[in-house]
């Protein structure tokens, strides 16, 4: 599989405009012309809630990822998570200096750091060359008849999404229940870029748990077919029969995966959809075919039965040409 595509996703925000808070210093005291001195306002506080606005606003334009239709880059997770390690310090900072009044503004700004931090996990998840060789890895097995691993890896991978996925809903419901006048108030990005980002995140994600979804079903289609074939090579027709379907309702359960998720699927993973559509169409046919045979095998009719499992046997040849 082309694995630069299958985990590259179009979260963007470069077209967001920087403000990092400009800091009024004050370094000391001035006198009037009359020698009286003038009161100097202790603005540790508010520097430490601006750096941390400028933080906040640079680790969100660190949160970019390669196009869906680039083949190079991938996303580095370290620059916005320090970024934001350094917001979150100064907002410390802030919440110990300044008054009770502005403690809702440092309030507010946890919370959309909290958003931003989630977003760079999923962003990570996505994008993780790990999966890369997971993906393969059941891929291989399925073709050396290692179904046992196939089947434990595909789990985590799906474990791993599942995971992702839930956390990604909570962070879209945390993102539409920030304070947008609050924020754009002290400066922070517009979050219509933000939403627009994780949207698109968000469509990647989706389109990778169908795709993640739909292996699993077809390695239980896998493991369906193996028993249907100990069972026929035991003379245990019926039960064999019974495999076959349930192997042929796992591909099928596949496909109608792969067709809902292929419908906001970016452009890069639409090869992807394509494969295992094309995949589970012989797969399905394989099975019927098995059906089919085991059927005319009870009926007592071996020359349809052997017909029927040579066609079977060349549906699941046709996989491997998709």
């Amino acid at each position: 599989m082309d694995r630069r595509q299958y985990l590259r996703t179009g979260f963007s925000l470069a077209c967001c405009s920087v403000i990092a808070g400009c800091l009024d210093e004050v370094d000391a005291a001035t006198g009037s012309d009359d020698g009286a001195d003038v009161e100097v306002t202790d603005r540790t506080g508010e520097r430490a809630l601006a750096r941390a606005v400028g933080r906040l606003n640079d680790a969100a334009l660190a949160l970019e990822v390669d196009d869906l239709e680039e083949d190079e880059g991938t996303f580095d997770p370290a620059e916005p998570r320090e970024l934001l390690a350094a917001a979150r310090a100064y907002l410390e900072t802030a919440a110990a200096e300044l008054e009770d009044d502005r403690q809702p503004d440092v309030d507010e700004l946890r919370a959309y750091a909290s958003v931003l931090e989630a977003l760079v996990d999923v962003a990570e998840t996505v994008t993780d060359d790990a999966h890369e060789d997971d993906v393969d890895d059941v891929t291989d097995a399925i073709a050396d008849g290692r179904l046992e691993e196939a089947s434990e890896t595909v789990d985590d991978l799906a474990g791993t999404f599942d995971r992702t996925e839930k956390r990604f809903d909570t962070t879209e419901s945390d993102l539409e229940s920030l304070d947008a006048d609050r924020l754009d108030a002290l400066s922070i990005v517009d979050l219509a870029e933000i939403e627009a980002g994780a949207s698109t995140l968000g469509d990647v994600l989706a389109s990778m748990v169908a795709l993640v979804t739909a292996l699993e079903s077809t390695v239980e289609g896998y493991e369906c077919l193996e028993r249907g074939e100990e069972r026929t090579d035991a003379e245990e027709y019926e039960r064999a029969t019974e495999s076959f379907l349930e192997a042929r309702e796992a591909f099928a359960a596949s496909t109608a995966t792969l067709e809902d998720g292929r419908a906001d699927a970016p452009t890069g993973l639409e090869p992807h959809f394509e494969t295992g559509l094309c995949q589970n169409d012989h797969l399905e046919t394989a099975a019927d075919h098995f059906v089919a045979a085991t059927e005319a095998t009870t009926d007592r009719d071996p020359h349809t039965a052997r017909r029927r499992r040579e066609d079977a046997e060349a549906a699941l040849e046709s996989v491997d040409y998709c």
